[in-house]
């Protein structure tokens, strides 16, 4: 199959339309041409007539029946003319005849032509009377004059149109491809750098590729953003399931050659516990991934802080009873705000895992839901050792964990993705108790619009 090619249907775009108006513009010039040569023929005509009559004005009749031949010759010397000439008085009498043609009746009107046949060839005849009305004249010529005429005027004007109709594909030609040239400039920039992503919209790109060169680069950077998340979650799975499982081996090589059943099971408890957390892992890593790579929330819509902190403790209160820790909620205000229940649900559950991870055995882990401006917030609270300045400012980085977490360290940066993406935030501080405060940031949907800040 012969593949389109965009030169070719832009040559047959225009080339289509500037034959039709080369043929168009070729036939009203050869229309016009043949008008103004009739009437180039017609005045001359007029004017042979008009110098006959000025020197037929200073003669006697006697005299023009003597020297008739003689004085029109001179008019023909002196305008270089030979037109058919015949000349009558009123009376009808013919004083001058110096034509082939018959004499044509001699009409009382206004000056005006005829074409006539005689002797198998076309005449065009010129009649007037003089202005004294005393001599009427028939000046008379063959068109084949004209023609000839109208024939030379044709070749001047056809030779060049011509030309310029066998030039004309070819510089539609020249000129297509020279304005395509930034195209193949585009591909060119493509191809001489495929290790890395080129930066197509430049400052020579022409206005008309300037819009397909934005959209590009902005597809290039989704597609690159898109492949650097899929690498460094094969990075992150790959180091950090490489020690579990290594653990999870050598606990199943130990449990097979256990002498006894107790010590067995003991190796068999162990293992599925590294089970357990690796799944938690690959979950976590699934949901950081997934939070990624969204650009906008496609469920979004208003969400009570109160109620989802709610639905949160009453979540976390079993993995909260082994340790003795109790939950509480308080709730100074609780202004909706705008976004995905079950991602900011993912967040503050987070939040409230990690404070009962961290905090003291029999302690107390706190919600407090509170406005603070345009923006909401719901601060996690817990009694543990807290948090030192240093490892604040790297908490939320991947895998980052606390002195003595056994966690997987991805869940305040889940956290901080979900806030992102909702258009907040998180900030760490130290709680009244002693321990860490975590404070999810969200903008809090406008009263008057229902709309908050990010899409």
């Amino acid at each position: 199959m012969k593949r389109p090619s965009l030169q070719r249907r832009l040559c047959w775009l225009v080339g289509l339309p500037v034959v039709a108006l080369w043929l168009a513009a070729g036939l009203w010039l050869g229309q016009r041409t043949a008008h103004e040569t009739a009437e180039m023929f017609d005045r001359e005509l007029e004017r042979t007539a008009a110098s006959v009559l000025v020197v037929l004005e200073g003669l006697p009749d006697a005299a023009l029946l003597a020297r008739g031949a003689e004085a029109i010759g001179a008019v023909d010397d002196d305008d270089g003319g030979h037109g058919e000439i015949m000349v009558r008085d009123r009376s009808g009498m013919l004083l001058l005849d110096a034509s082939v043609l018959p004499a044509l009746e001699a009409a009382s009107g206004a000056p005006h032509f005829h074409t006539l046949d005689h002797d198998g060839e076309r005449w065009r005849v010129y009649q007037r009377w003089d202005r004294a009305g005393r001599h009427w004249i028939q000046v008379a010529a063959p068109l084949h004059d004209r023609d000839e005429l109208l024939s030379a005027h044709l070749r001047a004007l056809l030779l060049p149109l011509c030309g310029l109709l066998f030039l004309l594909p070819l510089a539609t030609w020249l000129a297509l491809r020279a304005g395509l040239a930034p195209l193949r400039s585009l591909s060119q920039a493509i191809a001489a750098q495929p290790a890395r992503t080129p930066v197509l919209s430049r400052d020579d790109v022409p206005v008309e590729l300037l819009q397909l060169t934005r959209a590009l680069d902005a597809l290039v950077a989704r597609l690159d953003a898109a492949l650097s998340r899929e690498r460094r979650f094969t990075a992150d799975a790959a180091h950090e399931l490489r020690h579990p499982l290594s653990v999870l081996r050598l606990e199943l090589d130990l449990a097979g050659t256990a002498p006894g059943v107790e010590e067995r099971d003991q190796h068999l408890e162990r293992a599925r516990d590294g089970l357990l957390r690796m799944e938690r892992l690959v979950a976590q890593l699934l949901t950081l991934a997934r939070v990624e790579s969204l650009e906008q929330i496609d469920d979004a819509g208003e969400v009570s802080p109160a109620r989802l902190a709610r639905e949160v403790l009453a979540s976390a209160a079993e993995r909260a009873a082994p340790r003795g820790i109790a939950l509480s909620l308080q709730v100074d205000a609780d202004a909706p705000v705008a976004g995905s229940a079950g991602l900011l649900a993912i967040a503050l559950g987070n939040l409230v895992d990690n404070a009962i991870s961290h905090g003291r055995t029999r302690g107390q882990v706190g919600v407090i839901v509170r406005r603070d401006g345009a923006m909401v917030e719901l601060a996690v609270d817990d009694d543990g050792p807290g948090i030192d300045a240093a490892a604040a400012a790297r908490l939320g980085e991947r895998f980052m964990r606390g002195s003595g977490s056994a966690g997987s360290g991805l869940g305040l940066s889940i956290a901080q993705a979900i806030a992102g993406l909702h258009g907040g935030g998180i900030a760490i501080s130290r709680s009244p108790a002693g321990g860490a405060r975590v404070v999810l940031r969200l903008p809090a949907v406008s009263p008057r619009t229902g709309h908050h800040g990010p899409d």
